[in-house]
This record gives structure tokens, sequence and C-alpha cells, in this order.
């Protein structure tokens, strides 16, 4: 009899935290350098933009070797007056379309100064008081930690995750802590462990022309293809040890890391072919000519840039894979939202369509029986208590008519539990 009850409380608990957890969404998060700044940008531009986002990162801040928060460019001031602005305009919006306002603290070039901080423990706690305050001061809701290179060894695997852990214990579960890096750096999973967990990481799926291995062209224009981003995902996502497709990119393969923490990038600029010189997606599509909308000519010369097609096919290979979020760098570079070839505009559209129609788990248009089990089969692993509420909500509905019908007989969520329970018992018997 005690064995049983033993055997009902774990149940009883796992069943409590499946029921506690919420369901996988993809974020859309752009981030809005501190240049882009200006009273018509924010009035007539920004407000479209922010509405399609989950998440907004402004970017402008960075640390100095002692652990205090300073100014890339300019004043502190400077920057929390544009933060205030930012947060105006999120206020002016519709309470369910207003993103989230994330901090970002580096950038690129920043490594030395991360480097004495991540080395130190007292640093550590420096900067995490220091955001703390700053989050304070400015209401934002998340901080983006932009190292982007830490060295392989114990940076990556002890000393950053030990600042990103000491950052989250400073700031509170209530408030976000991401970490952004290039895709090949690979930090330890750690980072996804234990109370102190970090909320995602960011990987920067731009720039990586190099990864083509063409010792013809060391500086390929094509710098964000697809297959990048797939072979991203795998290498950060599949077991370790696992075979290494890119070995002159990734020093091992296979990190373990959930996809529901990680995010991957849509770059809202494009590359020389010839020599990787940047344009802004707006300059290419306003003065560029392009046959298929990834291929331009422009100042003489041939720019690859993401497309709109591009966008869509990225936001449906996110859903697919689980993967948590989409970052865009940057959003000042986009067309206004109000365009339909906005690369931001089309990652929205795309991902309200495909998420158009909730309970459908098996996405064959339809909330049916065939659902259920997909969620039954996947419960704990995949989905969550919430996503059946969800399915029963919507049992009947397709994609041509959104009327639910009742639930039908026998799946309730009491039920779905007994049954779970009766399994349990049965693996064991006294």
């Amino acid at each position: 009899m005690r064995r049983l009850s033993m055997k009902v409380r774990a149940i009883a608990l796992l069943a409590a935290t499946i029921a506690g957890s919420d369901a996988a969404a993809l974020d859309l998060i752009g981030y809005l350098p501190y240049y882009r700044i200006n009273s018509d940008y924010l009035n007539h531009v920004l407000p479209g933009q922010l509405s399609m986002l989950d998440e907004v990162r402004y970017f402008g801040l960075s640390v100095d070797s002692d652990g205090k928060i300073v100014s890339l460019s300019g004043s502190m001031q400077t920057h929390k007056d544009n933060i205030a602005a930012i947060q105006g305009v999120i206020a002016s919006l519709p309470v369910a379309s207003r993103p989230r306002l994330d901090i970002t603290i580096g950038a690129a070039g920043e490594d030395a100064t991360f480097t004495s901080v991540a080395a130190s423990e007292s640093k550590r706690s420096v900067l995490a008081q220091n955001i703390s305050t700053l989050l304070n001061e400015t209401g934002a809701d998340a901080v983006d930690i932009d190292w982007e290179h830490p060295d392989a060894g114990v940076q990556r695997n002890t000393q950053y995750p030990a600042l990103l852990k000491r950052i989250k214990q400073e700031i509170g579960a209530d408030r976000r802590v991401y970490a952004t890096v290039a895709p090949s750096v690979v930090i330890s999973n750690s980072v996804f462990s234990d109370e102190n967990a970090i909320d995602g990481v960011s990987l920067m799926t731009y720039d990586l022309g190099w990864w083509s291995n063409d010792p013809t062209n060391s500086n390929n224009g094509e710098h964000s293809l697809q297959e990048y981003v797939d072979d991203t995902f795998e290498a950060w996502s599949e077991s370790p040890g696992s075979p290494n497709d890119r070995p002159w990119v990734f020093g091992t393969w296979g990190n373990g890391s959930p996809a529901n923490q990680l995010g991957v990038a849509i770059p809202i600029y494009g590359r020389s072919i010839a020599n990787q010189t940047a344009y802004t997606y707006s300059e290419l599509v306003t003065g560029g000519a392009t046959t298929d909308g990834e291929y331009y000519q422009y100042s003489g010369q041939q720019v690859w840039s993401p497309s709109p097609g591009l966008a869509a096919q990225r936001v449906e290979h996110a859903l697919d894979q689980g993967l948590q979020h989409l970052i865009f760098w940057e959003i000042g570079q986009d067309l206004p939202a109000t365009n339909s070839n906005s690369l931001l505009r089309v990652a929205y559209e795309t991902r309200e369509a495909l998420a158009g129609l909730p309970g459908d788990f098996n996405s064959d248009g339809k909330v049916d029986s065939a659902d259920y089990t997909v969620w039954r089969d996947g419960l704990g692993a995949n989905y969550t208590q919430e996503d059946y509420e969800t399915w029963a909500e919507n049992y009947g509905a397709s994609a041509n008519s959104s009327n639910a019908k009742a639930t039908p007989e026998p799946v309730s969520a009491g039920m779905a539990f007994f049954a779970a329970l009766v399994g349990f018992l049965r693996q064991r018997r006294p």
C-alpha cells in the first residue's frame, strides 16, 4: 500500500508540473539600434513594427572591465531617453499588441571587457546588480547579453554560464535573460538547468558566407542560407558526439540544447557576392533590380539578401523544429511594416497563418480525434495539459470553419490522467 501511495504522489506531481507549463510559441524579436532613433521613425514606422513583435531589443549599451554598464556611443542619459521613447510607443499600442522591452548589453568587439568580468565572481555580481538597477529604472522586461565570441574552453563552459546565471539570479524569474552568440560558439548547455536557468540563446545565423568552405570565394555574400540555419540547429540540439557535418565550422557537433530555448536569425540586409559590402534590405528593394528577390543588381554589384520567401521558410522551419524565437537584425533596415514585402511582416503573417488553427496538432487542417492521439502520445515530451484544453475547446474546427463542437467522449482531462496513472501502476507490480 505504501508503494502504491508513493506512485500516486509521483504521478500527481508530474501532472501538476505538466499542467503548469506554458504551451510552445514562436516569438518574433527585433533589434532596434540607437542610431535608428529619430522622431519620424518613432512616430511613423516603429508602431507598426512593434505590433508584429513579441519583443524589441534596444541596442546601444555595453559593459566595462569592472562590470559597469556603459554607452557604445553618446551619453548614458541619451540611451535612457531612447529607451523611454520606445516605452512610450509601446504604451500607445493596444495591450494585446505590446511587445516586451529588452535591453542588449554588449556588441561585436566587446570581448575584452566581458572576458574580464566573466572571470571574476565579484565582477559578475557587480554587473548583475547594475543590470537589475537598469531594468528597474527603465521598466524593461529582459536583458540580452551579447558576448558573441567567448573562447573555447573555460570561457564557454564555465565563466560565461556563471555570468548568465548570476544575472538571472539577480533579476529574478519574472524577467528574462538571453545570451546572443555566433552559432559556431557553442556554450555549455548548463545554462538551461537549475533554478537560475536562463530563458534562451539567440544564434546569429548571418554573416556565415565562410561556412561554404569555398577557397575561390572566402567572402561569399550568401551569408544566411537556410542550410546554415539547419546545421546550426542540429549542431546545438543533437546529442554530444554526433557526426560533425561541418568540421571547418564546429569544433564538436551536438550540445543537447533544448529546441524550445533556442532562436535563429533573419538578417534584414544583404552582402555583395564579391566583397561582402553590406546594404540594407530597404536599399536593395527600393534601389536595386532583382528577378527572384534574393540576388540584386545594386550599385554595379551583385548582392545577395534574404527574400520574403526565405523569411517565410525560416518561420516554417522554426515552427517545425519547435524553436523558441526568431531574431531580426535589425528592424531599422526593413521596409515599413505596411509594405507587403517587409521581411518582418512576411514572417509575422506566416507565423499567424501556420499557427492559425489551435489544436490541429497533425496540421491536416482540422481538429479531430487524430489530434487527440498526437497529443496523448506526445504528452510530457511535446505537449502539455494546456494543449489538451486548446484541443478540447477547438474540437470540430477546420481551416475553412472555426466553429468548434462539443468534445467527444470518452476524452477528458480526468480520464486522460487516470489512464496515465493506470499505465504507470501496471509497469511494476509488488
